[in-house]
């Protein structure tokens, strides 16, 4: 009989096939994931996930998918001043992944995190929350990287990457006697050399340096309320990386795989002591 759990996971752009080997490791270890939360491109893939896309097909999903259509640059979105990219390539995707199922569809409790820049405060998808609003926008909204892509726009929200506020949603998931689980994502960009800051190279610091300032605390909350956070190193990949190989794909696919599965073998010895 599989035992339930809730989990969260952290932003990941590109990254995401460490996630996904995470959820694989979680099925493999005879868990059934009942809560999910996420940020960014955890978000993204926790809505897949939620949305009756199991870790075989999400893996076949991931090692496939080309990112590049997804992160095209979009001339009018630059010209108004929105971002790299409008992001429509991947709503239009997201949309086709999870069938369109609005939040009140899922069986899987899920929950997303955006951030409202206009109002300077968090946003959060849920059931409770945000019935009839579509997970794949959710995860779009999540996902709006600041400069990459252009925000979306719900209501008076004005909705960027939930990195800005909280980029592992551990402490959000619900506290009972099932087991929680946060899955981290760890890089370090190296340094560039003064006079060397293109965007190509501020970018991914950027990410890095608002994660590092939303992280902690929430991390450490999350602890305090009983929950175990794993941190798998992804420092050999690029969150932006639109043409990633197969290769690092596989990388980290294995190396969430194992870092979820010694956690969860620790989290069963320590449960039966």
């Amino acid at each position: 009989m599989s035992r339930p759990i809730r989990v969260a996971l952290s932003g990941s752009g590109t990254k995401a096939p460490a996630h996904v080997g995470a959820l694989a490791a979680i099925e493999d270890a005879g868990f059934e994931i009942v809560e999910l939360a996420g940020t960014s491109g955890g978000a993204l893939c926790a809505a897949l996930y939620a949305c009756s896309m199991k870790a075989p097909a999400l893996h076949q999903l991931i090692m496939e998918m080309d990112w590049a259509p997804l992160m095209a640059v979009s001339l009018w979105s630059i010209l108004t001043g929105k971002g790299y990219c409008s992001g429509n390539a991947l709503l239009k995707f997201m949309t086709a992944q999870t069938g369109g199922k609005t939040f009140a569809d899922l069986e899987i409790d899920l929950t997303i995190m955006a951030s409202d820049v206009s109002s300077e405060v968090p946003y959060r998808f849920d059931r409770e929350l945000t019935p009839g609003i579509p997970v794949a926008l959710a995860g779009r909204a999540s996902a709006s990287i600041p400069i990459v892509f252009a925000p979306v726009l719900i209501n008076n929200a004005v909705l960027m990457d939930g990195g800005l506020v909280v980029n592992l949603p551990v402490d959000l998931l619900e506290v009972d006697s099932i087991p929680r689980l946060g899955v981290e994502l760890t890089s370090q960009c190296e340094p560039f050399a003064p006079g060397h800051h293109s965007l190509n190279k501020i970018v991914p610091h950027l990410i890095d340096l608002m994660i590092q300032s939303t992280e902690d605390a929430h991390i450490e909350l999350g602890k305090l309320k009983g929950a175990r956070v794993i941190q798998v190193d992804t420092s050999f990949a690029s969150s932006l990386d639109r043409k990633m190989g197969r290769a690092t794909r596989e990388r980290l696919y294995e190396n969430g795989y194992t870092a979820t599965s010694g956690a969860l073998t620790k989290m069963a010895a320590s449960a039966s002591v």
